[in-house]
Protein backbone atom coordinates (compact mmCIF):
# COMPACT_ATOMS: atom_id res chain seq x y z
CA UNK A 1 0.00 0.00 0.00
CA UNK A 2 2.75 2.40 0.77
CA UNK A 3 4.52 1.92 -3.01
CA UNK A 4 0.89 2.78 -4.66
CA UNK A 5 0.74 5.84 -1.88
CA UNK A 6 3.90 6.85 -3.01
CA UNK A 7 3.47 6.89 -6.68
CA UNK A 8 0.01 8.52 -6.27
CA UNK A 9 1.72 11.20 -4.00
CA UNK A 10 4.74 11.69 -7.25
CA UNK A 11 2.31 11.81 -9.62
CA UNK A 12 0.35 14.78 -7.75
CA UNK A 13 4.04 16.69 -7.76
CA UNK A 14 4.58 15.73 -11.02
CA UNK A 15 1.38 17.42 -12.62
CA UNK A 16 1.44 20.47 -10.23
CA UNK A 17 5.04 20.97 -11.69
CA UNK A 18 3.37 20.23 -15.17
CA UNK A 19 0.74 22.84 -14.85
CA UNK A 20 3.12 25.72 -12.89
CA UNK A 21 5.35 25.26 -16.00
CA UNK A 22 3.40 25.29 -19.04
CA UNK A 23 2.34 28.44 -19.36
CA UNK A 24 5.98 29.49 -19.19
CA UNK A 25 7.25 27.12 -21.74
CA UNK A 26 3.58 27.59 -23.52
CA UNK A 27 3.69 31.49 -23.93
CA UNK A 28 4.11 32.23 -27.51
CA UNK A 29 4.95 35.45 -29.37
CA UNK A 30 2.24 37.16 -30.23
CA UNK A 31 4.35 39.56 -32.28
CA UNK A 32 6.90 39.44 -35.17
CA UNK A 33 9.57 42.25 -33.79
CA UNK A 34 13.03 42.52 -34.95
CA UNK A 35 15.80 45.25 -34.51
CA UNK A 36 19.01 46.49 -35.89
CA UNK A 37 20.10 47.99 -38.87
CA UNK A 38 17.01 49.15 -41.41
CA UNK A 39 16.52 50.59 -44.76
CA UNK A 40 14.00 52.07 -46.88
CA UNK A 41 11.39 50.06 -48.27
CA UNK A 42 9.70 50.13 -51.80
CA UNK A 43 6.53 50.78 -49.36
CA UNK A 44 8.16 53.48 -47.67
CA UNK A 45 8.36 52.12 -44.24
CA UNK A 46 11.91 51.01 -43.01
CA UNK A 47 12.63 47.58 -42.13
CA UNK A 48 15.00 45.58 -40.61
CA UNK A 49 17.63 44.04 -43.13
CA UNK A 50 20.23 43.03 -40.13
CA UNK A 51 19.37 42.13 -37.21
CA UNK A 52 22.26 43.41 -34.72
CA UNK A 53 22.59 44.49 -31.59
CA UNK A 54 26.09 45.96 -32.61
CA UNK A 55 25.60 49.70 -34.03
CA UNK A 56 28.12 52.16 -35.54
CA UNK A 57 27.79 55.81 -35.10
CA UNK A 58 27.17 56.76 -38.16
CA UNK A 59 26.24 60.63 -38.41
CA UNK A 60 24.32 59.64 -41.80
CA UNK A 61 20.74 60.00 -42.80
CA UNK A 62 21.21 56.58 -44.60
CA UNK A 63 22.59 55.04 -41.76
CA UNK A 64 19.62 53.61 -39.69
CA UNK A 65 18.86 51.39 -37.45
CA UNK A 66 15.99 50.66 -35.35
CA UNK A 67 12.35 48.22 -34.84
CA UNK A 68 9.23 46.42 -36.61
CA UNK A 69 6.74 44.90 -34.99
CA UNK A 70 3.28 43.38 -35.97
CA UNK A 71 1.24 41.22 -34.14
CA UNK A 72 0.88 37.88 -35.57
CA UNK A 73 -3.00 38.06 -35.56
CA UNK A 74 -3.06 41.61 -37.69
CA UNK A 75 -5.03 43.39 -34.35
CA UNK A 76 -4.19 46.77 -33.71
CA UNK A 77 -1.96 47.61 -30.28
CA UNK A 78 -0.82 50.42 -27.84
CA UNK A 79 2.74 50.52 -28.25
CA UNK A 80 5.47 52.81 -26.72
CA UNK A 81 9.01 52.50 -26.27
CA UNK A 82 11.64 54.11 -24.12
CA UNK A 83 15.08 54.72 -25.58
CA UNK A 84 17.75 54.70 -22.43
CA UNK A 85 21.09 56.21 -23.39
CA UNK A 86 25.00 55.81 -22.03
CA UNK A 87 24.75 59.35 -20.63
CA UNK A 88 22.20 62.59 -20.36
CA UNK A 89 21.37 64.18 -24.10
CA UNK A 90 22.49 67.53 -23.98
CA UNK A 91 21.88 68.53 -27.59
CA UNK A 92 17.79 67.40 -27.36
CA UNK A 93 15.93 69.02 -30.57
CA UNK A 94 13.89 72.03 -30.28
CA UNK A 95 10.66 70.66 -30.00
CA UNK A 96 11.09 67.65 -29.00
CA UNK A 97 8.32 67.36 -26.44
CA UNK A 98 6.11 67.23 -29.22
CA UNK A 99 7.16 63.23 -30.09
CA UNK A 100 8.91 62.26 -26.58
CA UNK A 101 8.94 62.79 -22.96
CA UNK A 102 12.58 63.66 -21.91
CA UNK A 103 13.04 61.22 -18.14
CA UNK A 104 16.17 60.70 -15.55
CA UNK A 105 17.41 64.24 -16.83
CA UNK A 106 17.94 63.70 -20.44
CA UNK A 107 19.29 60.15 -19.77
CA UNK A 108 15.82 58.63 -21.63
CA UNK A 109 13.17 59.46 -23.87
CA UNK A 110 9.88 58.23 -24.16
CA UNK A 111 7.40 57.76 -27.00
CA UNK A 112 4.19 58.83 -27.18
CA UNK A 113 1.87 55.79 -26.66
CA UNK A 114 0.02 55.19 -29.92
CA UNK A 115 -2.87 52.64 -31.10
CA UNK A 116 -1.05 50.85 -34.65
CA UNK A 117 -1.62 48.40 -36.62
CA UNK A 118 2.19 47.88 -37.34
CA UNK A 119 5.18 49.95 -36.50
CA UNK A 120 8.39 50.63 -38.39
CA UNK A 121 10.71 52.90 -36.19
CA UNK A 122 14.00 54.13 -37.29
CA UNK A 123 16.54 56.46 -35.83
CA UNK A 124 19.88 58.14 -37.00
CA UNK A 125 22.62 59.32 -34.98
CA UNK A 126 23.30 63.17 -34.14
CA UNK A 127 27.20 63.61 -34.62
CA UNK A 128 27.38 64.40 -30.58
CA UNK A 129 25.13 61.76 -29.59
CA UNK A 130 27.47 59.49 -26.87
CA UNK A 131 28.70 56.24 -27.52
CA UNK A 132 28.43 53.16 -25.24
CA UNK A 133 25.39 51.18 -23.96
CA UNK A 134 22.42 51.80 -25.17
CA UNK A 135 18.65 50.57 -24.08
CA UNK A 136 15.31 49.99 -25.28
CA UNK A 137 12.38 49.09 -23.70
CA UNK A 138 9.12 48.79 -26.47
CA UNK A 139 5.77 48.61 -24.36
CA UNK A 140 2.98 46.70 -26.05
CA UNK A 141 -0.49 47.27 -24.35
CA UNK A 142 0.91 48.69 -21.01
CA UNK A 143 3.38 45.58 -20.55
CA UNK A 144 6.97 45.54 -21.43
CA UNK A 145 7.20 43.51 -24.25
CA UNK A 146 10.81 43.13 -25.09
CA UNK A 147 13.90 45.01 -23.65
CA UNK A 148 16.91 45.37 -26.15
CA UNK A 149 20.67 46.18 -25.02
CA UNK A 150 22.88 47.40 -27.94
CA UNK A 151 25.99 48.39 -28.35
CA UNK A 152 27.02 52.12 -29.93
CA UNK A 153 30.72 51.93 -31.16
CA UNK A 154 32.79 54.87 -33.23
CA UNK A 155 33.30 54.25 -36.71
CA UNK A 156 36.27 52.28 -36.92
CA UNK A 157 38.79 54.40 -39.18
CA UNK A 158 40.83 52.88 -42.08
CA UNK A 159 44.33 53.90 -42.63
CA UNK A 160 45.90 54.10 -46.32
Amino acid sequence: MKFQTYWARLGVVAMAIGLLASPALGKKDRYNFKFGLMTPSPAGLSVVYLETNEIEKHADPAYMHGFTIKRKDGAQFFLYYIVRFPEAMTNLPEGIEEFYTVLEGGRALQSKEELVWEKSHSFVFDKSDPIGLYQMEVYTDGELYRKIDYNVSPVPEFKR
